[in-house]
């Protein structure tokens, strides 16, 4: 008796995923000069050995759209193969790792038993050597590549949760993942008008015109060379670094390449796979719905979306005046001081508090439809252009890499692709139409011409930056604008997610507001853009100053644990860490933020922590003495600057009250930028303020009792005792000295002479150190005048003589100092200073 059966072929339920390995080559080899040139030179011989450049002429000779796509898929297939095979000539491949399994397991258990304790043992040895070497390699090298791999470093460190399905579920999970966004890119959503994107034509048709193709090699050249390193490659594992030596063969292969693609708006099928991979939001990781997919895309693509960026920009019709996100020079803090004026007008003229509900869009960029997009564009853009992004973005298929697995291939119907460089201008020309129709019937134009505050500003009931929307308006007409959001939602396929939306009202305000029947949650503040709004459109400053200072304690005990500390990097590589990472965080919304002096003492006390935490400091240490050697300003003297262009004839009118008109009124606006306003520009503003900062230290280095801040430079630059060549030892003590740790701390008694105390004036006379160093008695602090001589620069030969004489004495003298101070005989130094002097010219 036989049985048998046939399983379904749905690959929606039964599909397994199939296990890929993308290809690891040794792209870091082509740093070096040699093999980056014999790289070159692979590439050159394999292109005019190819079938590439023969077929270049037979693109003048197509006729049909089928033999286009035939040419053009078969360029681009050489064009990587070329590629490929150049790198593996040179680089070659990396050698996968080979697998345990079976009777093999037993084999590497026993060599790992083996190694272990060796391994250990040797790892203790050498961590602390390697980390030495690790934090001098980093200082001495440049600071942009120092910061980026500080920044992997950072990245690396912090967990990325990834998606795992439920238990009971038996299917891979990329398969579940490509399940789930399936469903939601299937248009469920649309209006039932809506007609889906059309299938590529398949009858031949005239090539359009090369006359308005925007690529040129130049351009090329130049985007190609700002493309972003070090980023994952698309399905044909092509990778910037992989192009950047081949610029001079390869720019002429892809204009053309690009221009064909535009002459008959189709696109290689390995630029229109995109592989998505979950990145995690928030909540169970069991959830698909708390992952945002991301697209990895071709390179090829990424390359031809930035050439065709700004003739997408010159042809498209205007943004609305209320969309603030991804526009130039509007920046998040832009749009939140825009809510803040709005709502202080609302507050003045109609002398109530608006009431503002915070609204999110469910799976924003995936339930786009771009049908709509299409026949909005179609008036303005050319028939080229326009027929290049229907390609693009409307004969996509999409695949989940997932735990080193892909998932099935689907087209998604709905959607732009997270990750395009044009999806975010797209998006906005999707949302484009809601701030008008919001607006009264006379503003729905958005050429506006008349006056700003009188009626503009009244007129502005809701701001987006991107697909954040917040609506401003009073009590009573809140309802019906939430009802136009619906109607709006309706029509174009999207919805709103009432759950994440938020009501931030006055206490007069008890409504309870809806969408879609479900109600809208309220809370007393929300942030919007980073920034805590309280009723009525009131900036929190204390919620700002607490959240900042929650953020940043957060950030530094993850940066401490990997060098940002007393025993880590040197001090100056690690402020300059701090400034451009932990500082950055602390001075958020400071530029609009009108904070009290107590409210800037709490963020200036806690700079002070994080600079101790940098130094090694105690509790009480001086902290304006470390800021000064590595000259960062603090919090008091940070410049305010944002300035929204379109209300600034009236924030700059004494009537508005505006936080602009309060910055205006301060002592270094009024004294460097008031007087040429008209004309200051960027380099005029940081050298005014430069000049400023300097008189502040002036008065505070003049007027301070502090004999330590006295005793340094009188100038606001970085102290070379930071940057000159010296040991850790050395440099420690020559900062313990600055700092007046050494000595410093409890009072200790001499070990030479036990009446007397550690004290500066008494090792002085204890050690002599004005008789060996040659310095006169009326200099009253000889170590801190010869530190405060070191060169900011390398200096000529003639200047530097006497450092071969004094530079060693100084550090023989601060290395029996540090042993005396703690009670020991000092050993004799080993070739003091050495590393300086090395550095001096001879």
């Amino acid at each position: 008796m036989t049985l048998s059966f046939t399983l379904p072929s749905s690959h929606s339920t039964h599909h397994i995923s199939d296990e890929i390995a993308r290809p690891h080559r040794h792209i870091k080899k082509l740093k070096n000069v040699d093999l980056s040139d014999r790289y070159w030179d692979a590439f050159t011989n394999n292109l005019s050995s190819s079938t590439a450049i023969d077929t270049i002429g037979l693109s003048t000779s197509i006729q049909d759209i089928g033999a286009a796509r035939a040419y053009i898929e078969q360029f681009s297939t050489q064009l990587c193969q070329n590629i490929y095979t150049s790198l593996d000539q040179i680089c070659g491949k990396r050698a996968t790792t080979a697998d345990a399994n079976g009777l093999n397991c037993l084999t590497y258990w026993l060599k790992h038993q083996e190694t272990d304790v060796l391994l250990k043992r040797l790892i203790q040895q050498r961590r602390r050597q390697t980390w030495r070497q690790f934090c001098d390699k980093m200082a001495k090298g440049e600071y942009t590549k120092a910061i980026a791999r500080f920044s992997r470093i950072r990245k690396n460190r912090s967990i990325k949760p990834s998606f795992s399905p439920d238990p009971s579920i038996t299917r891979a999970p990329a398969d579940v993942m490509a399940d789930h966004l399936q469903e939601i890119f299937a248009g469920q959503l649309l209006a039932s008008s809506a007609e889906p994107s059309s299938p590529p034509p398949t009858t031949s048709g005239p090539p359009f015109d090369l006359d308005l193709c925007p690529f040129s090699s130049d351009q090329i050249l130049e985007t190609l060379k700002h493309l972003p390193r070090k980023k994952a490659p698309g399905i044909d594992h092509i990778q910037t670094e992989m192009l950047l030596p081949l610029i001079p063969n390869l720019a002429p292969q892809l204009l053309h390449l690009f221009r064909v693609c535009w002459q008959w708006s189709y696109t290689p099928l390995s630029w229109r796979v995109a592989q998505v991979v979950p990145i995690h939001k928030k909540g169970s990781k069991t959830d698909p719905g708390n992952f945002r997919p991301i697209s990895l895309t071709s390179t090829f693509r990424k390359l031809f979306e930035k050439c065709l960026y700004p003739s997408l920009l010159d042809q498209s019709p205007p943004l609305d005046i209320a969309q603030g996100g991804f526009r130039a020079a509007r920046s998040s803090l832009d749009q939140v001081q825009c809510l803040i004026e709005i709502c202080t007008n609302l507050r003045r003229t109609n002398h109530t508090f608006p009431t503002l509900a915070f609204l999110d869009i469910k799976s924003a960029y995936d339930t786009v439809d771009r049908s709509y997009i299409w026949r909005t564009l179609q008036p303005h853009l050319c028939p080229a252009l326009l027929g290049i992004l229907k390609n693009l973005f409307d004969h996509v298929q999409i695949e989940i890499l997932l735990d080193n697995r892909v998932s099935y291939r689907f087209s998604p119907v709905t959607g732009v692709l997270q990750g395009s460089i044009l999806s975010p201008f797209l998006y906005s020309t999707y949302i484009n139409r809601l701030p008008a129709i919001l607006r009264q019937p006379r503003l729905l134009d958005n050429f506006f011409s008349g006056d700003i505050v009188t009626d503009l500003i009244p007129s502005l009931n809701c701001l987006l930056y991107a697909d954040d929307v917040v609506l401003i308006t009073p009590p009573a007409k809140l309802i019906d604008l939430l009802q136009q959001c619906e109607i709006h939602s309706y029509s174009l396929g999207y919805r709103w997610n009432p759950a994440k939306c938020v009501i931030v009202a006055p206490s007069t305000d008890a409504q309870t507001y809806h969408l879609y029947g479900t109600p809208i949650p309220k809370e007393s503040s929300f942030s919007y853009l980073g920034i805590p709004i309280k009723p009525g459109g009131l900036l929190d400053y204390t919620a700002l100053i607490q959240q900042n200072i929650n953020k940043v304690s957060h950030t530094m005990n993850q940066l401490a644990a990997i060098g940002l500390n007393s025993k880590g990097f040197p001090p100056l590589l690690a402020c300059r860490f701090y400034s451009q990472i932990v500082r950055a965080q602390l001075d958020y919304g400071l530029a609009i933020s009108p904070i009290t002096a107590k409210l800037i003492q709490k963020l200036d006390t806690f700079q002070n922590s994080c600079i101790r935490r940098i130094f090694g400091g105690h509790a009480r240490s001086s902290v304006q003495l470390m800021l000064n050697l590595v000259n960062l300003p603090s919090i008091t003297h940070l410049p305010d600057d944002t300035l929204p262009a379109h209300l600034l004839p009236h924030l700059q009118s004494s009537s508005s009250r505006s936080h602009w008109y309060k910055l205006s009124t301060t002592r270094m606006w009024r004294s460097l930028c008031a007087p040429i306003i008209s004309t200051l520009d960027s380099k005029e503003f940081y050298s005014l303020r430069t000049e400023f900062l300097e008189q502040e230290f002036h008065d505070l280095y003049t007027g301070s009792t502090s004999i330590l801040l006295a005793s340094t430079r009188p100038t606001t630059q970085v102290d070379p005792i930071l940057w000159l060549p010296m040991t850790c030892s050395e440099r420690s003590r020559v900062l313990r000295w600055c700092l007046g740790w050494l000595p410093g701390g409890k009072p200790k008694e001499c070990i030479f002479r036990p009446d007397h105390n550690w004290s500066r004036r008494h090792v002085f006379k204890c050690l002599n150190v004005h008789r060996r160093l040659y310095i006169p008695q009326s200099v009253e602090d000889p170590i801190s005048h010869l530190l405060n001589l070191l060169p900011v620069h390398t200096p000529r030969p003639p200047d530097c003589r006497s450092w071969f004489t004094l530079w060693p004495v100084l550090c023989t003298i601060l290395h029996e100092l540090d042993y005396y101070f703690h009670d020991e005989l000092p050993p004799p130094p080993i070739d003091p200073g050495l590393k300086l002097l090395n550095w001096l010219p001879k």
